[in-house]
């Protein structure tokens, strides 16, 4: 069995005809029926139907079809660049959240440059959940997201993950905030004001952490406005549109100086970030970079 005859199975499986598949593959009809036969013996099943009137692909002959139409593509397009290149390829693509690219990609790519100085780094930021998309379909190799409460969803992706140090939330307020002058609070002592939450779609981690932890304290969030981004969330803060909780991590990259942050007395919430990538990975590049992060995650501990 080889690449060859899977794809001279692609075209008979997309055609449903000898004769049309083997003008497009350019082999003879004969040729090309017994390659199939020889496949069909090879995985011990039928996967067409043939009369003299038409072909029809077996469930097994459907089955292989669906699995390999992408994937054989994939393969064959790795070899092409391969080829191309006449090396492995020199950029290896990161999706990360804002405050991970602050904390450990520059220390991540120190290190792999270190390692291979012509390699290319190309990086997107982006919010967890589009982080998480990114790598399952390939597009990119690694990348840092906040750690979910529930890992099944990494697991149904079929992703791996490395999870760092956990950092502590805080209040954080406008500097025109009745609660500013504080150095902590109770977390029910901001039931009465607007909240500014995290979308449940794109931050899921930190919606359900601050949820839950709103709720454990006796009260629901009155939430003015949702979002995902660091930035916007910050300026409507400065403004006194509303209050939030923030992990820490996240506190140290806003440079607003009428936003402030209080230490919560009565609840220990925290929060990660967590590096994902592809389980099966086979790129090299992509194996040095996960070594990269397991030294990294050695170093914190």
């Amino acid at each position: 069995m080889n690449l060859l005859s899977l794809r001279y199975f692609l075209e008979i499986a997309r055609t449903l005809n000898f004769t049309e598949a083997s003008k497009n593959l350019h082999i003879s009809q004969p040729a090309l029926s017994q390659q199939m036969k020889l496949l069909e013996k090879q995985l011990g099943m039928k996967l067409f139907y043939r009369t003299t009137r038409k072909v029809e692909l077996t469930e097994e002959g459907r089955f292989l079809y669906d699995e390999l139409a992408s994937s054989l593509a994939f393969i064959e397009n790795t070899i092409f660049s391969m080829m191309k290149a006449k090396t492995l390829p020199r950029a290896i693509k990161i999706a990360t959240v804002p405050s991970a690219a602050s904390l450990y990609v520059p220390k991540v790519i120190q290190q792999l440059h270190e390692h291979q100085p012509d390699l290319e780094v190309q990086m997107k930021e982006t919010t967890s959940f589009h982080v998480i998309e990114s790598v399952h379909n390939k597009e990119c190799h690694v990348g840092f997201i906040r750690t979910p409460q529930n890992l099944a969803q990494l697991k149904s992706k079929e992703l791996h993950y490395l999870e760092f140090r956990r950092f502590p939330f805080q209040a954080v307020v406008s500097t025109s905030h009745p609660l500013a002058n504080r150095k902590s609070i109770k977390l029910n002592e901001l039931k009465d004001f607007p909240f500014l939450h995290y979308d449940s779609a794109h931050s899921p981690a930190l919606f359900h952490l601050v949820n839950e932890a709103c709720q454990k304290a006796g009260f629901t969030p009155q939430v003015i406005c949702t979002g995902s981004e660091l930035l916007t969330i910050s300026y409507l803060v400065s403004a006194n549109i509303g209050v939030t909780l923030m992990p820490t991590d996240m506190i140290s990259l806003i440079q607003f100086s009428k936003i402030c942050s209080l230490d919560i007395q009565d609840q220990q919430i925290e929060s990660s970030i967590s590096a994902v990538w592809l389980k099966n990975t086979i790129r090299l590049n992509t194996k040095h970079l996960i070594k990269v992060l397991h030294e990294l995650k050695r170093l914190e501990e």
